[in-house]
């Protein structure tokens, strides 16, 4: 007979074995090529992140209360993980060691905290997604005019991310729609 809950225990057993091996990746190629050159910090900077994203993963299995709601939750949480490591890596806008790169990390934070004062209710988590797309576009336009002068708005990086927030939105959205039924 097959059991609904061993089934979901296996899937996660899975994500973070996953999400471990990825940690591990960057020591196999390390081994193999001299372009790949992490430091200790790199490691618990990506295992902290990876373990966030996990932990997100979690979430949206234990809280969320049906299918959008999970969908609401597992996309921010990948979002919330690309714009940390994308910003830690590269940097959204010229390099990572641009400050206005730290404002899309904060914007995350608030987003994090706000989430967690409204334990993910659908109905208010649509509009932090909302506000976090809209965010995502004020930032890097303000960073075009004022912060970084002379810089090309990325609009294709700010796109992508406010896609990304929306989608998230979106899915809290129809969430709210279906306990309203």
């Amino acid at each position: 007979m097959f059991e609904a809950g061993k089934a979901l225990n296996g899937w996660r057993i899975a994500g973070w074995g996953v999400l471990a091996a990825l940690l591990i990746l960057p020591a196999i190629a390390m081994r193999f090529s001299p372009e790949v050159d992490w430091t200790a910090f790199d490691f618990v900077f990506a295992g902290i992140i990876l373990a966030a994203l996990g932990i997100g993963g979690e979430i949206a299995l234990r809280v969320g209360r049906n299918a959008p709601h999970r969908s609401g939750i597992g996309i921010a949480a990948l979002g919330s993980f690309l714009t940390v490591w994308i910003n830690g890596a590269v940097g959204m806008l010229g390099s990572e060691d641009e400050p206005t790169n730290l404002i899309f990390i904060a914007l995350v934070g608030v987003a994090i905290v706000a989430s967690l004062l409204v334990w993910f209710r659908p109905s208010i988590m649509r509009w932090i997604m909302a506000a976090l797309s809209a965010g995502q576009f004020a930032v890097g336009i303000a960073a075009g005019l004022w912060t970084m002068p002379g810089h090309a708005i990325e609009w294709g990086v700010l796109s992508f991310f406010a896609l990304i927030w929306s989608a998230s939105a979106a899915c809290f959205h129809a969430a709210n729609q279906r306990t309203k039924m």
